[in-house]
C-alpha cells in the first residue's frame, strides 16, 4: 500500500497517523519512514497495515450498526412500557 491508500484508509477508518501509531503500539517515527524512498525502491507499508485498517473499518462500521439497532430496541421497550 502507497501513502496516499494509506491515507485514504486512515480517513475511512476515522484515524490519523497518531492515534493509528497509539493504537498498533508503532512509533509515528517508524510509520513516518515507511514513505520514505530507499536505495530507489518504492515506500510501501509493512504488509499487516492494509489488512489491519480493513479489519478496523469492518469493525466500525459493525459497531455503528449494533448500537443504532441498541437504540432502536431501547425505544421499542420504552414504547411497550407505556402502553
Amino acid at each position: 500500500m502507497n501513502n496516499s491508500e494509506f491515507e485514504n484508509k486512515l480517513l475511512l477508518a476515522g484515524l490519523d497517523k497518531l492515534i493509528f501509531s497509539n493504537l498498533t503500539n508503532t512509533p509515528i517515527r517508524t510509520i513516518s519512514n515507511w514513505f520514505t524512498s530507499r536505495k530507489g525502491k518504492i515506500a510501501k507499508t509493512p504488509k499487516w497495515v492494509e489488512p489491519y485498517l480493513d479489519l478496523y473499518i469492518k469493525n466500525r462500521k459493525n459497531e455503528i450498526y449494533i448500537e443504532k439497532l441498541h437504540e432502536e430496541l431501547i425505544k421499542d421497550i420504552r414504547k411497550n412500557a407505556k402502553d
